[in-house]
Protein backbone atom coordinates (compact mmCIF):
# COMPACT_ATOMS: atom_id res chain seq x y z
CA UNK A 1 0.00 0.00 0.00
CA UNK A 2 1.02 3.78 -0.73
CA UNK A 3 0.99 4.66 3.23
CA UNK A 4 3.68 2.40 4.47
CA UNK A 5 5.80 3.71 1.32
CA UNK A 6 8.99 5.09 3.39
CA UNK A 7 8.39 3.36 6.85
CA UNK A 8 10.93 0.01 7.57
CA UNK A 9 8.92 -3.12 7.59
CA UNK A 10 11.50 -4.19 10.96
CA UNK A 11 11.23 -1.26 13.04
CA UNK A 12 8.23 0.77 11.55
CA UNK A 13 10.23 4.07 11.42
CA UNK A 14 10.21 6.38 8.41
CA UNK A 15 13.36 6.23 6.62
CA UNK A 16 14.53 7.85 3.55
CA UNK A 17 17.63 5.39 2.98
CA UNK A 18 15.89 2.00 2.41
CA UNK A 19 16.41 -1.25 0.98
CA UNK A 20 13.92 -3.39 -0.65
CA UNK A 21 13.34 -6.12 1.04
CA UNK A 22 12.77 -8.47 -2.52
CA UNK A 23 15.21 -6.93 -4.37
CA UNK A 24 18.17 -6.39 -2.32
CA UNK A 25 20.90 -8.31 -0.87
CA UNK A 26 23.38 -7.78 2.08
CA UNK A 27 26.34 -8.87 3.64
CA UNK A 28 26.65 -12.02 5.88
CA UNK A 29 28.24 -15.01 6.72
CA UNK A 30 31.04 -13.21 4.39
CA UNK A 31 28.78 -13.50 1.45
CA UNK A 32 25.90 -11.65 -0.34
CA UNK A 33 22.37 -13.22 0.78
CA UNK A 34 19.42 -11.59 -0.26
CA UNK A 35 17.37 -9.82 2.47
CA UNK A 36 13.86 -11.25 1.90
CA UNK A 37 16.18 -15.28 2.67
CA UNK A 38 17.60 -13.81 6.00
CA UNK A 39 14.18 -12.16 6.94
CA UNK A 40 12.56 -15.46 6.57
CA UNK A 41 15.58 -17.26 8.47
CA UNK A 42 15.20 -15.20 11.03
CA UNK A 43 11.80 -14.81 11.88
CA UNK A 44 9.59 -16.89 14.46
CA UNK A 45 7.84 -19.63 13.28
CA UNK A 46 4.33 -17.97 14.59
CA UNK A 47 4.52 -15.21 12.66
CA UNK A 48 2.82 -15.76 9.67
CA UNK A 49 6.05 -15.87 6.29
CA UNK A 50 6.73 -13.36 4.35
CA UNK A 51 4.73 -12.45 1.39
CA UNK A 52 5.89 -10.05 -1.76
CA UNK A 53 2.19 -9.68 -2.17
CA UNK A 54 1.27 -8.43 1.09
CA UNK A 55 0.11 -4.74 2.26
CA UNK A 56 3.15 -4.47 4.25
CA UNK A 57 6.26 -2.10 3.93
CA UNK A 58 8.53 -3.96 0.90
CA UNK A 59 11.41 -1.90 2.51
CA UNK A 60 13.61 -2.30 5.63
CA UNK A 61 16.60 0.86 6.88
CA UNK A 62 19.94 0.37 6.75
CA UNK A 63 20.22 0.06 10.67
CA UNK A 64 17.66 -3.05 10.74
CA UNK A 65 19.99 -4.79 7.85
CA UNK A 66 22.84 -4.23 10.08
CA UNK A 67 21.09 -5.85 12.89
CA UNK A 68 19.30 -8.29 10.49
CA UNK A 69 22.92 -9.21 9.29
CA UNK A 70 24.37 -10.04 12.53
CA UNK A 71 20.97 -11.84 13.68
CA UNK A 72 21.19 -14.29 10.57
CA UNK A 73 25.00 -15.03 10.91
CA UNK A 74 24.46 -15.59 14.99
CA UNK A 75 21.82 -18.09 13.96
CA UNK A 76 24.09 -19.98 11.63
CA UNK A 77 27.07 -19.84 14.21
CA UNK A 78 24.60 -21.71 16.63
CA UNK A 79 23.40 -24.22 14.05
CA UNK A 80 26.62 -25.01 13.20
CA UNK A 81 28.03 -25.49 17.30
CA UNK A 82 24.58 -27.80 17.81
CA UNK A 83 25.65 -29.86 14.89
CA UNK A 84 29.16 -30.17 16.01
CA UNK A 85 27.95 -30.86 19.75
CA UNK A 86 25.20 -33.87 18.36
CA UNK A 87 28.78 -35.32 16.14
CA UNK A 88 30.84 -35.63 19.99
CA UNK A 89 27.23 -36.93 21.47
CA UNK A 90 26.87 -39.79 18.80
CA UNK A 91 30.42 -40.70 19.22
CA UNK A 92 30.25 -40.62 23.02
CA UNK A 93 27.22 -42.95 22.64
CA UNK A 94 28.82 -45.33 20.61
CA UNK A 95 31.72 -45.30 22.47
CA UNK A 96 29.78 -46.00 25.68
CA UNK A 97 28.06 -48.71 23.85
CA UNK A 98 30.94 -49.90 22.76
CA UNK A 99 32.29 -50.16 26.16
CA UNK A 100 29.63 -52.04 27.64
CA UNK A 101 29.29 -54.65 25.15
CA UNK A 102 32.68 -55.38 25.94
CA UNK A 103 32.69 -55.86 29.39
CA UNK A 104 29.57 -58.19 29.31
CA UNK A 105 31.96 -60.49 27.31
CA UNK A 106 35.36 -59.93 28.93
CA UNK A 107 35.54 -60.70 32.25
CA UNK A 108 37.16 -58.15 34.38
CA UNK A 109 40.61 -58.33 35.40
CA UNK A 110 43.13 -56.51 36.77
CA UNK A 111 45.64 -54.79 33.94
CA UNK A 112 49.19 -55.36 34.22
CA UNK A 113 51.27 -52.64 35.65
CA UNK A 114 52.56 -51.07 32.53
CA UNK A 115 49.15 -50.99 30.97
CA UNK A 116 47.38 -49.02 33.45
CA UNK A 117 46.22 -45.46 32.10
CA UNK A 118 48.63 -42.73 33.40
CA UNK A 119 47.06 -41.32 36.57
CA UNK A 120 49.23 -37.85 36.78
CA UNK A 121 48.85 -34.98 34.69
CA UNK A 122 52.26 -35.00 33.80
CA UNK A 123 52.11 -38.62 32.21
CA UNK A 124 48.16 -37.42 30.08
CA UNK A 125 48.43 -38.22 26.49
CA UNK A 126 48.68 -34.99 24.17
CA UNK A 127 45.79 -34.40 21.67
CA UNK A 128 46.47 -35.93 18.61
CA UNK A 129 44.80 -35.11 15.54
CA UNK A 130 46.32 -36.55 12.52
CA UNK A 131 45.23 -34.93 8.83
CA UNK A 132 43.89 -38.24 6.64
CA UNK A 133 45.15 -36.82 3.11
CA UNK A 134 46.76 -33.32 3.65
CA UNK A 135 49.99 -32.09 3.21
CA UNK A 136 52.82 -33.06 6.16
CA UNK A 137 53.38 -30.06 8.30
CA UNK A 138 55.74 -30.29 11.49
CA UNK A 139 54.45 -32.04 14.15
CA UNK A 140 51.13 -33.72 12.07
CA UNK A 141 51.61 -37.21 10.90
CA UNK A 142 50.00 -37.92 7.50
CA UNK A 143 47.54 -40.69 7.17
CA UNK A 144 46.01 -42.23 4.33
CA UNK A 145 42.27 -43.53 4.23
CA UNK A 146 40.67 -45.72 1.63
CA UNK A 147 37.79 -42.94 2.38
CA UNK A 148 38.62 -39.77 1.56
CA UNK A 149 35.30 -37.95 3.14
CA UNK A 150 37.29 -38.51 6.47
CA UNK A 151 40.28 -35.80 6.41
CA UNK A 152 41.38 -36.11 10.29
CA UNK A 153 41.96 -39.14 12.32
CA UNK A 154 42.45 -39.50 16.12
CA UNK A 155 46.05 -40.44 16.95
CA UNK A 156 44.81 -42.75 19.67
CA UNK A 157 42.05 -44.84 18.55
CA UNK A 158 42.12 -44.33 14.30
CA UNK A 159 38.78 -43.50 14.33
CA UNK A 160 38.33 -41.11 11.23
CA UNK A 161 36.31 -37.76 11.00
CA UNK A 162 35.27 -34.63 8.04
CA UNK A 163 36.18 -32.04 10.05
CA UNK A 164 39.34 -31.07 12.73
CA UNK A 165 36.46 -29.82 15.05
CA UNK A 166 34.83 -33.32 15.15
CA UNK A 167 38.11 -35.12 15.74
CA UNK A 168 38.42 -32.10 18.74
CA UNK A 169 35.26 -32.89 20.22
CA UNK A 170 35.90 -36.76 19.67
CA UNK A 171 39.05 -36.76 21.71
CA UNK A 172 37.93 -34.39 24.42
CA UNK A 173 34.55 -36.83 25.08
CA UNK A 174 35.73 -40.11 24.24
CA UNK A 175 39.41 -39.60 25.84
CA UNK A 176 39.18 -37.84 28.32
CA UNK A 177 40.46 -39.98 30.94
CA UNK A 178 43.70 -40.08 29.36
Amino acid sequence: MDIFESFCRTCGNECLESLGIYEESARALDKMVPIAEMLAACLPASLPPLNQSDDYPKQICRICVKKLSMAYEFSHQWLGAHSEFNVALKFEQRRKRSLASKSQFQPHQAKPKDEQLPTEAADAVPLKIEPVMEAPSANVEVKNSSDSRLGFKCGICNESFHTEKACKFHFKFSHKDL
